[in-house]
């Protein structure tokens, strides 16, 4: 790419470069025709410009919230490390308690084993207490006596073992609930990683940005004492970059959106009240009339996908400015963003079964990121946000992350293609 871009600057510096070389015979071009080209070239690159630094804006926001994404996690990081250490702390006096009783019953059943000892293995114990005993009576007390020792011995000793036991199944519900904490730890600390990435990811775009801001202001001070041609193909350069940068923003959406899937199961989400019995998805704008259908494009301003160099990843839904916007199914608010260089102002929701819907170039959000939402629910308003030449909706599905035409998912025979 690089080397392309190299040898077209060289090509343009020949196309520029000694006009007098022409033929004689050449038709020399209109200055009033050359003007107006140049006038048209100096609106595109304003136009360029503009939503460059746009676009710009929007990323620092996103910036800023990313680090604030990241304090967030890290502060739940720290919480779990804490709840780790109070575990452990928990943990080792259950283990010291578990040793006292352990000794304390192993004392217990030697002394038990002593007592048994005593009046059923020696037989000279009864003899003893025989001889020590004044009468009939004072024997059979003495031997009550040692038989209530030893019952109460062996009572004492199953207390401790049922403690123990109690203990024991205490210190393995904490062990339990410790290696929760642990694996909690890790998927923070991979949210948090991929934040960062994310996060480097968008200060290189800031940096690119920065650099076609900086071309754009050059070119147009050097416009007036270039050829159209000239201009033109420098335009052109710089609009390519600008399609990088709008791929790259749309791009960054589903890594959110993926992050996102991360740490919420949506899981199976049961048909709400007045949901389609017939369709999956009702269409966002039901009196909407199609723009642009889903698929590869002519458009310069549809970013790559796949094979293609530009694909429309959804579809365009066209009502007039401020139209509210509905969801297509029931779901869960996953994102609510806003892209100065892609998508605009957006919604995202996830569905159950691995489907997600995205609603883009809206004028506002109707939604917070988190909300439950059935088919419907006004999700936005219609507007002109991002990357945009009108007001339409961008509608967009994705099954497993990837795009696909939603109008088989959608009821049959409207909206009717544009006419417009």
């Amino acid at each position: 790419m690089r080397a392309a871009l190299l040898a077209l600057a060289a090509a343009i510096l020949l196309l520029g470069a000694d006009p007098g070389t022409a033929t004689a015979d050449a038709t020399q071009p209109d200055p009033q025709q050359q003007l107006a080209v140049i006038e048209q070239i100096r609106a595109q690159l304003g136009s360029n410009l503009a939503d460059a630094m746009a676009a710009q804006q929007q990323l620092r926001q996103s910036l800023q919230d990313k680090a604030a994404q990241q304090q967030g996690v890290q502060a739940k990081i720290d919480d779990v490390k804490q709840k780790i250490a109070d575990l452990d702390a928990q943990i080792a006096e259950a283990q010291r308690r578990e040793a006292i009783l352990s000794r304390r019953i192993e004392a217990e059943r030697k002394q038990l084993r002593q007592l048994s000892r005593a009046i059923y293995v020696a037989p000279g114990s009864v003899l003893v207490l025989l001889a020590e005993s004044q009468s009939l009576s004072d024997l059979l007390t003495r031997v009550a006596d040692l038989n209530v020792a030893g019952s109460r011995a062996a009572e004492l000793k199953a207390s401790l073992a049922n403690d123990l036991s109690e203990l024991q199944k205490e210190r393995e519900k904490e062990q339990a609930a410790r290696d929760e904490q642990i694996k909690q730890r890790e998927e923070l600390n991979s949210q948090l990683a991929q934040l960062q990435a994310l996060q480097s990811q968008q200060e290189s775009s800031m940096a690119q940005l920065q650099v076609k801001i900086n071309q754009t202001r050059s070119e147009l001070a050097r416009l007036n004492n270039q050829s159209a041609e000239l201009a033109q193909a420098v335009t052109d350069i710089l609009q390519q970059q600008q399609d990088a940068i709008i791929a790259e923003a749309m791009q960054a959406v589903w890594a959110q959106l993926q992050l996102w899937l991360q740490s919420n199961n949506v899981g199976q989400i049961p048909a709400s009240t007045g949901h389609s019995t017939k369709y999956r998805f009702i269409w966002p704008e039901p009196q909407a009339q199609i723009s642009q259908p889903f698929g590869p494009s002519t458009y310069w301003f549809e970013p790559p996908y796949g094979s293609y160099r530009h694909f429309h990843t959804g579809i365009d839904l066209v009502e007039p400015f401020g139209s509210p916007v509905f969801a297509a199914d029931d779901g869960v608010v996953a994102l609510v963003g806003s892209s100065g260089s892609g998508y605009g102002n957006y919604v995202v929701i996830a569905h159950s079964g691995g489907l997600d819907t995205l609603y883009g170039h809206l004028s506002t959000a109707l939604v917070k990121v988190g909300q439950s939402v059935s088919q419907g629910t006004p999700v936005g308003l219609e507007g002109s946000s991002g990357n945009s030449t009108g007001a339409h909706l961008h509608f967009e599905l994705r099954i497993n992350q990837k795009p696909v035409d939603p109008k088989p998912y959608l009821p049959a025979g409207q909206p009717s293609p544009f006419r417009g």
